[in-house]
Formats: C-alpha cells, structure tokens, sequence
C-alpha cells in the first residue's frame, strides 16, 4: 500500500473521530517557524550523481484545535510555506539552489500528557501524527557554476520551454504533494483562556516533485531531476485561545438573570 493511500486512510480516521470531538469547546491561534528541507532521490543512478544540501526557509499557519476524550485532540491547520533544494551535480562544479512556496493542509490526532515544570502554571507535553497536504504556489531560484557564476531565474508551469536562460520550465510536475507528519512539544498557559505552544516536526512528502526530465532551462551543462521527496523538520511557535461555547452561553445567561432581578426590582 502506498503512502499516499495510508494517507487518506489516515486523514478518514481522524475525521471520524474529530466528528466524535467535544465541539463545544476548541481552540484557535497562529502560529510561525523556520524549517530544514532535504531531497531524497528515488532513482539510484540519480543518487550516485547528485548530492543534495540542506534549505532553510519557514512557515505561517493557522490552527484550530477540538479537544476529544483521553486526553486525545484533532487539530486542522492551514497557511503558507517556503520549502526548497539545493541539489549539486558534476563533482561540485554545478549547484541549482531552488526556492519553492507552498499552500499548506494538515491533520493532526494529538495525544497529551501533563507536565509539572512551574507551580500554578498548567503545562503540557505531546504527540501527534498525521497526514499533510502541500500545493505548489510557485518558484524560483539560482544556478550557480564554479567561480561564482550565477545566473537567476523564475519558474514557469506547464508551458513549452523555449530559449529564455531566465525562466526554468516545469512540466509534468506533481503540484499537489501528499505526506506524513508527525511531531512532539509542549503547551504552557500563559493567561486565562490562553497558551503558547512550541513544537518539533517532522514532515515526508512521499508524493515525487515530478519527473526525471520535469525541468528545462536554457543554460548549458544544466542537468537536474525532480524524481524526488522532500523531508522537512520545522520548529514552530504557536499562540492559541481557548473558547469554551457552553460556558460563554451560560455566562451570559447568568448576565441576563441579574439584570432582569435589577428590572423586577425597579418595578
């Protein structure tokens, strides 16, 4: 079975137990980071003849998180990201540093566990796993040749290639790219109803970037492959809320009862 079926399967089962969730409580927030990105060749021949280098970049999402019993949670995010390759080829002498932006899906099942670090300061430690959902936005990047040689360009989806040394074709590419996700943190109130939560993730897109030959550019000697995954670990900062509905219904009920004795009393 491949991961992207485990993937659906997955994302199945945590919308069915989301559905068993406590809606009536849930939290919301933002949350940013920086992230590290690898690619992982499928092809033998492709491994022996490039070598890929670390990208850094980040991303800015928001969450929703619904509470279920066992200490369990369902969490959905949704935002923006920069990923990318740096991929060296020819003994060094060729670099395509690339800069790729991602529109970004997850759903996460998390597990929770009570922490005692600081008195009167309700902490948290956590597990989660779950499946993503990335789409390709758009890209750029650099080719840099030995001596210092850079030439930029910008990258164009689906069309013919033609002369341009400024612009990198890609056809055939796979712009929806499915994975697994899992990561560990912790969350520690900082006021009433609100808490800040750090977390460590590890991403996997098992879905290729594209093909062997999915890219062209006018630049003599340029050779690359995009019959690759990216592997991504990502350090991320969240600021969440609580928001309890019931209690808000019944806070403003007990509002609505003293002021209608402050009416009673009047008459």
């Amino acid at each position: 079975m491949s991961l992207s079926k485990k993937s659906l399967i997955l994302t199945a089962l945590i919308v069915f137990l989301f559905c068993r969730a406590e809606a009536q409580k849930f939290s919301f927030g933002a949350k940013a980071g920086a992230l590290v990105s690898w690619c992982s060749f499928a092809d033998p021949d492709d491994s022996k003849e490039f070598s890929s280098l670390p990208k850094a970049g980040f991303l800015v999402e928001g969450l929703i998180n619904f509470p279920m019993k066992s200490n369990y949670s369902f969490q959905a995010e949704g935002g923006f990201s920069q990923h990318g390759r740096r991929v060296s080829y020819a003994n060094g002498t060729w670099e395509n540093n690339s800069t790729y932006y991602f529109g970004n899906l997850s759903m996460i099942l998390r597990r929770s566990f009570q922490l005692h670090v600081l008195k009167n300061v309700p902490t948290n430690w956590f597990v989660n796993v779950g499946p993503s959902i990335n789409y390709w936005l758009s890209g750029r990047g650099n080719i840099i040749v030995e001596y210092g040689v850079t030439q930029p360009y910008s990258m164009i989806f689906n069309k013919p290639s033609d002369l341009s040394y400024d612009k990198m074709f890609v056809n055939d590419a796979n712009r929806w790219l499915f994975g697994l996700s899992g990561g560990i943190g912790f969350d520690a109130t900082t006021l009433r109803n609100q808490k800040i939560v750090t977390e460590l993730r590890v991403s996997f897109a098992k879905t290729y970037l594209g093909n062997k030959n999915s890219t062209a550019i006018n630049v003599l000697g340029f050779e690359d492959s995009l019959k690759a995954n990216l592997l991504t670990i990502n350090l991320s900062v969240a600021y969440v809320f609580d928001k309890d509905i019931k209690e808000s219904k019944m806070g403003k009920s007990n509002k609505d009862k003293v002021v209608n004795r402050k009416k009673t009393k009047k008459k």
